[in-house]
């Protein structure tokens, strides 16, 4: 007997794809620490400073291409004109974190993880709390949460490792003890159907 079947793609498009390291060092250079971005965002970080849009968005074209492509996979339809419309880095120190939030003013945001010191991969390894992540993890969470639906993910992110959701998806960063730095991106998108 063969039995077929099949499942409906269900929920938002969470996108995880990466950079390379040429892309890292490229991004690197546009994050410099001059124009504030901490009174735009709910995170309790003290160093967020905007970068250029447009140099970023040029940068990880490819993955935007990939995207597309993913997307129109996804929900059988296309999008055009993928911009970047607001770009930020974000020096995340020991204790800093940031609350469950969505985005506004865009179609997608994105997150890109250019530095992530082994420090904070150890404590996260080793974490026995019975909380959803772990420290220094982001996680996503859509609809109620329930044990026969799959409401949430949680990742620890690598150097490298790109995202990008819908904005009304609901994510969160977990602090982390550790007195190291973690560098990441920020992006919100926006598209036409």
């Amino acid at each position: 007997m063969i039995v077929e079947s099949s499942f409906p793609y269900w929920g938002p498009l969470l996108f995880k794809s990466n950079i390379d390291k040429k892309q890292i060092e490229e991004l690197k250079k546009l994050c410099v620490k001059n124009t504030s971005n901490n009174d735009n965002t709910v995170a309790h970080i003290e160093e967020q400073y905007n970068i250029d849009c447009l140099k970023y968005e040029k940068i990880i074209q490819p993955q935007l291409h990939c995207f597309e492509k993913v997307y129109f996979q996804y929900y059988q339809k296309s999008i055009k004109d993928l911009k970047i419309t607001q770009a930020w880095v974000n020096f995340m120190k020991k204790g800093e974190f940031n609350p469950i939030h969505i985005h506004e003013n865009c179609n997608l945001s994105s997150v890109v993880y250019l530095e992530v010191p082994n420090k904070i991969k150890e404590e996260f390894e080793n974490f026995k709390g019975n909380s959803l992540g772990g420290p220094g993890s982001i996680e996503f969470f859509y609809g109620e949460q329930n044990e026969d639906v799959l409401s949430y993910r949680v990742y620890f992110p690598k150097k490298g490792d790109l995202f990008i959701f819908p904005k009304m998806l609901r994510h969160c960063v977990s602090p982390f003890k550790s007195n190291v730095i973690r560098v990441s991106v920020a992006a919100n998108l926006i598209y036409k159907v």
